[in-house]
């Protein structure tokens, strides 16, 4: 393919497993009618006190030797490739990538009180299993970027697709109401007592919720049976670079990566018919979402959350919310935020409570998350679409590269650097281990590169990757609430009981405001990883890059990153 060939991403179907139903359809009309899947929940298992929450409930066959989150994955992909405009023949098969987007997969069989770990509680296993499961030859690939995946793993796989790695992505987004979560955000006291309400002048808290959704990208039109397809036409990530639990208050980070994603499709404010965003209900969010959508002059423009109907799902949340978008876009409903009332954020936004029969040709989605990032996704029909996204990649220069390995002496090691690198931010020390690892080597690449200033904080990014994700930080959370202690959780912990947070860090201390995504590799893949980190910071268009494996577990640390500007 040459360098500049514009290569159409279509929306070729999708799938959803909710506690609203068990597929597209039955969640939508559900929605059409204004219900809600958020109900008082008696759990001792999820929560030691009741608490509104979106649970499935139904019983489905899953398969042999699955757990729960594993069998309604694959359930989910068996139902999208069902619906798909033909069957996938050999061709589909050996050029088809899996993206596996979760924030927690199934933590739940973490035991802290054993010494070896259950496979299931590593992300790149539930992707593995999949994978297998349908025979797909490509190593899956797994992002975990806190509540942002979804969005996320769907701008990764569009790029790949328009830089002719791949022909077809299936995006595939799950994760489950589990204790470990809840309790972790109850102790943030960002939980609502009553069901979320975005946006509004009573808000007090975002509702969570379970579920899992899958969406087939692909290059050929012939697997679209929609007589307008939907295409994914451009898409963006970004960092506030300010705060590694609370969004920025100006709203800039996310202005960042909403206007990225319309330069890249090539469309202005006008060309945008209604934004489905995050719209958390908590209260810091909604204010950021509202003046980030002024920023980018977007503030006459419909805002819809759809949490008040599923709660929020974590990684599902960008691929189900998605899925959402293409049913409205449609149909020509554009579905209300139930239970707004009256504006409670400082800038004024449209947002309505009814469902309004409204042509709907394309849409913004976004979504914001722990560690500072965001991200925004366009999708539109391909009848108005002025998609001019071709392929951006570029080559890199290696500018210098850190390691740092061991299996014992971590702190002493790690404060001995910190003290030679004369770093005065005290936060350091109030870091986890992997996020102390992350941010040495970063450090330390940075001061040998004082032509850092000449990099727009926009245009710098930051792709790492391990096999383990936040696991160190998952045993701590764990062990702080015991078996029953489900009020003992720590804020100051569970912030880093999600990976990217290392790239928050980073952020925060040096001014990385440009595109910023953690993956889960199987170890095996390790030697091979940073190849694929700079494939896809390329197709991102930055101009400088920190790239490599950042792993810590027990006693054993590894890290190896590498200082990249593009090569012109």
């Amino acid at each position: 393919m040459a360098e500049g060939d514009l290569r159409k991403v279509y929306v070729a179907s999708s799938s959803m497993i909710s506690p609203l139903g068990t597929t597209v359809e039955e969640n939508m009309r559900a929605i059409e009618h204004y219900k809600s899947a958020i109900s008082l929940i008696d759990d001792r298992s999820v929560f030691c006190m009741p608490l509104y929450a979106a649970k499935i409930s139904e019983d489905l066959s899953y398969g042999d030797n699955l757990s729960i989150l594993e069998g309604r994955a694959v359930l989910s992909v068996q139902r999208a490739l069902e619906a798909l405009g033909k069957e996938p023949d050999e061709e589909f098969w050996d050029d088809v990538q899996l993206i596996f987007s979760s924030t927690k997969g199934d933590i739940g069989f973490l035991d802290p009180l054993k010494a070896d770990f259950d496979e299931r509680v590593f992300l790149y296993h539930t992707a593995k299993v999949v994978a297998d499961f349908f025979k797909i030859k490509r190593e899956p690939l797994v992002i975990s970027n806190a509540c942002i995946s979804g969005v996320n793993a769907v701008i990764t796989g569009s790029r790949l697709i328009r830089s002719g790695f791949c022909n077809n992505a299936i995006i595939l987004g799950a994760d489950l109401l589990s204790r470990f979560v809840v309790t972790g955000f109850y102790s943030f006291h960002s939980i609502s007592t009553v069901p979320c309400i975005p946006y509004d002048a009573g808000r007090d808290g975002l509702t969570l919720g379970e579920a899992v959704g899958t969406i087939i990208l692909t290059v050929d039109r012939g697997f679209v049976s929609d007589e307008d397809a939907v295409l994914v036409e451009g898409g963006a990530v970004s960092n506030d670079a300010n705060h590694l639990s609370a969004p920025s208050r100006s709203g800039d980070g996310l202005a960042i990566a909403i206007d990225a994603a319309m330069v890249e499709a090539g469309v202005s404010p006008g060309d945008i018919d209604f934004i489905n965003a995050h719209g958390t209900a908590t209260i810091y969010n909604d204010e950021m979402e509202s003046k980030a959508i002024h920023i980018s002059g977007l503030s006459k423009v419909p805002v819809q959350s759809l949490k008040p109907y599923w709660g929020h799902t974590l990684g599902a949340s960008g691929v189900i919310e998605s899925i959402g978008c293409f049913w409205q876009m449609k149909h020509g409903i554009l579905f209300g935020t139930k239970g707004y009332e009256k504006a409670g954020v400082p800038m004024e936004i449209n947002v309505t409570a009814g469902h309004r029969r409204i042509s709907l040709k394309r849409c913004l989605k976004s979504a914001s998350g722990f560690g500072g990032c965001n991200a925004a996704v366009i999708y539109s029909f391909d009848s108005v679409s002025k998609s001019v996204n071709s392929i951006r990649s570029s080559s890199w220069k290696e500018i210098s590269r850190f390691k740092l390995s061991g299996d014992a002496g971590f702190h002493d090691i790690i404060r001995e650097w910190n003290r030679n690198l004369d770093n005065k931010d005290v936060k350091f020390f109030k870091m986890d281990d992997l996020s102390k690892l992350g941010y040495i080597g970063a450090l330390a690449l940075i001061r040998n590169f004082p032509e850092i200033d000449n990099f727009p904080p926009e245009k710098r990014a930051l792709f790492f990757a391990n096999s383990s994700s936040s696991l160190a930080s998952d045993i701590k959370h764990m062990a702080a609430i015991g078996r029953e202690n489900d009020l003992l959780a720590s804020p100051a912990i569970f912030v880093y009981t999600l990976p990217n947070t290392v790239l928050g860090e980073i952020s925060i201390k040096n001014r990385f405001k440009g595109e910023n995504t953690f993956f889960v590799y199987d170890p095996k893949r390790k030697f091979d990883m940073e190849s694929q980190l700079l494939r896809d910071a390329s197709l991102s268009g930055m101009d400088l890059v920190i790239a490599g494996w950042c792993e810590l577990l027990g006693e054993h640390f590894d890290l190896n990153i590498a200082l990249y500007t593009k090569d012109l």
